[in-house]
């Protein structure tokens, strides 16, 4: 053979071989579909041929599967340029497939003159393992402490709950299809990965943002003399979690607020506490618990009627000492009757109480 022709030929070949190492397969198809009634799936795929000889009548897509080898069909108006796909429908009583593709083409060798036959093999065997539990969507993807958020998708059961932050949360189940979950105290302003949870393992829902939540104080102001009590009540708008939920009440004028600590009991939503006061005094109560905004009540504690009561009696009592007091008269002759004994025909027209 002439020494030309056969580096030729040679150099061809490994030009040949290069370009069809350079190509390759993708599989397109998610790593997890979703279980169907149908039990019909669709595998995709694109391919990138990097051989200038190719005749582009000649590419033939396939799918091997069940050891069968399937023709695909090409999807046009894509961005990839090449893409093909394939509806399996999965047998009954069958979990899942192996499968992988395979592109078979002719190339036009210019310098030898000869068609060859080439073909290119995805790089590995793919599962098609059809996922039976899954979250389809978080309907709510921000929201207030205690605000109650449903997660949509599919195999939920009884035991499973939510965790927000890698804590448990109050969480209902609705359905198969449905579960809701309240939002936990939390600090404001942030992320935080929300996962299904459950026998069958952990599930990554997404991220939820906690807002800034209000508390509802009332009365919104409070006036009250010293030694009087009187009741507040603080509510936060969602049932309180295990354990209750605690609110931190401080104040600027401790000598003036007598109070009690303040926890929302576990299932209620409210809670009423006595204030009792003390020394005379005007200040504020302030009002903190985690994911809500600082609420202020405005308080003002008077001097009581009695301790006014008290010191009137006290200075009347030295008075006397100093001063003789007069004889109290009747204004007139009738007022002088007040006194009088009750006759009884007199008693006879009183009625008992209550009638």
């Amino acid at each position: 053979m002439d020494k030309a022709k056969f580096f030729t030929m040679a150099f061809a070949a490994v030009a040949a071989s290069f370009l069809s190492a350079c190509s390759s397969l993708t599989n397109l198809t998610p790593e997890k579909v979703p279980e169907n009634s149908s039990r019909i799936y669709t595998l995709s795929m694109s391919a990138y041929i990097n051989d200038g000889s190719v005749i582009q009548d000649s590419i033939e897509p396939f799918v091997v599967i069940d050891e069968k080898t399937i023709p695909m069909k090409e999807v046009k108006n894509i961005n990839y340029d090449r893409f093909y796909e394939f509806d399996y429908s999965l047998p009954p009583n069958r979990k899942g497939a192996r499968y992988y593709f395979l592109l078979k083409y002719k190339a036009d060798n210019s310098v030898s003159g000869v068609i060859r036959d080439r073909q290119i093999t995805s790089p590995t065997v793919y599962s098609l393992d059809p996922v039976r539990r899954y979250v389809v969507d978080m309907q709510n993807e921000r929201g207030p402490v205690g605000s109650i958020v449903p997660v949509l998708g599919r195999g939920f059961d009884k035991l499973d709950k939510i965790y927000v932050d890698g804590k448990e949360t109050d969480t209902e189940y609705v359905s198969r299809t449905t579960m809701t979950f309240a939002v936990p105290p939390l600090a404001a302003g942030k992320n935080y990965d929300v996962e299904l949870v459950g026998t069958h393992g952990r599930i990554w829902v997404g991220q939820f943002r906690v807002d800034t939540a209000s508390l509802d104080v009332s009365p919104a102001s409070l006036e009250i003399a010293g030694g009087e009590v009187s009741n507040v009540i603080f509510n936060i708008g969602f049932k309180a979690p295990a354990g209750g939920f605690p609110i931190d009440v401080k104040t600027n004028i401790p000598s003036s607020v007598v109070m009690e600590d303040v926890i929302v009991p576990e299932g209620q939503s409210s809670v009423s506490v006595t204030v009792k006061g003390a020394a005379e005094g005007k200040g504020s109560l302030f009002a903190n618990a985690v994911g809500f905004r600082e609420k202020i009540v405005p308080v003002v504690v008077s001097k009581s009627d009695s301790q006014e009561s008290v010191l009137g009696e006290v200075s009347d009592a030295i008075s006397a000492d100093k001063k003789p007091v007069a004889p109290l008269k009747p204004a007139s002759a009738d007022a002088s009757k007040l006194n009088a004994p009750i006759t009884p025909a007199a008693q006879s027209t009183i009625a008992p109480a209550g009638k």
